[in-house]
């Protein structure tokens, strides 16, 4: 072999090398993204993972508060049923003291009439 077919030979070697330099980089720097993004990936899952488990908190923070406030409504309307018994037993006391107070005035004029007819 020509010592020119040998230095082609050795310059297309050295091109391939260095092709194959440079796509070893490029396989690299894919590399080393990847390893990038897997880490992002487990972070972001991380992330995803304690934000269900606040979101599952807050809910069942949330189905306790419903309750209470029903328990609440349950005994805002016991009151209310409190309230009006006290009502209507209130008016019938008035209506009582109304009548005895009446008959108290009709008891009093009788004593006066009586004590006027013996004097």
């Amino acid at each position: 072999m020509s010592e020119k077919l040998l230095n082609q030979i050795l310059s297309e070697l050295k091109e391939m090398k260095s092709e194959q330099q440079t796509t070893n980089d490029t396989i690299n720097g894919m590399k080393s993204e990847q390893q990038s993004m897997k880490e992002i990936q487990e972070l972001m899952q991380t992330q995803l993972k304690e934000t269900n488990e606040m979101v599952h908190a807050i809910h069942h923070r949330q189905e306790e508060s419903d309750a209470k406030l029903e328990s609440l409504t349950m005994n805002v309307n016991y009151i209310m049923g409190d309230i009006t018994a006290i009502k209507e037993s209130q008016q019938r006391q008035e209506k009582i003291l109304e009548s005895l107070s009446i008959r108290s005035l009709e008891q009093e004029t009788d004593i006066r009439e009586l004590k006027r007819t013996l004097i």
